[in-house]
């Protein structure tokens, strides 16, 4: 569990680092290595979560059927980037405000 706790102050360091302009994923290949770690660690926020009975299963659920979708969609971006490296990038940034949103959620129902 506190392995999840650290995954989950770490995830909102990288945001408020953005926040405050410190240094930020910039190629397409750290973008892509963040939004992968952003998936892991936000899959074990949501297990800690359930663990401490702060989310239903079903909510839990939702919340991993979303971030395999976000996995699939960052799986489909690395695929484009050789043929399409601007709709790549494009795809990328959605995943990103995808899982900004996902970790908005999980990081409210810690209180």
């Amino acid at each position: 569990m506190k392995r999840s706790y650290t995954y989950l102050f770490l995830l909102t360091i990288l945001v408020a680092c953005a926040q405050l302009g410190l240094v930020a994923p910039q190629t397409f290949d750290e973008k892509l290595t963040a939004s992968l770690s952003t998936v892991t660690a936000l899959r074990d926020s949501t297990l800690m979560l359930i663990n401490a009975k702060k989310i239903s299963s079903d909510d839990a659920q939702h919340v991993q059927d979303q971030l395999n979708n976000a996995r699939s969609g960052i799986d489909v971006a690395r695929t484009m980037s050789k043929n399409d490296p601007t709709g790549a990038a494009t795809k990328l940034t959605s995943i990103h405000a995808a899982l900004v949103a996902l970790q908005t959620y999980l990081a409210s129902k810690e209180k």
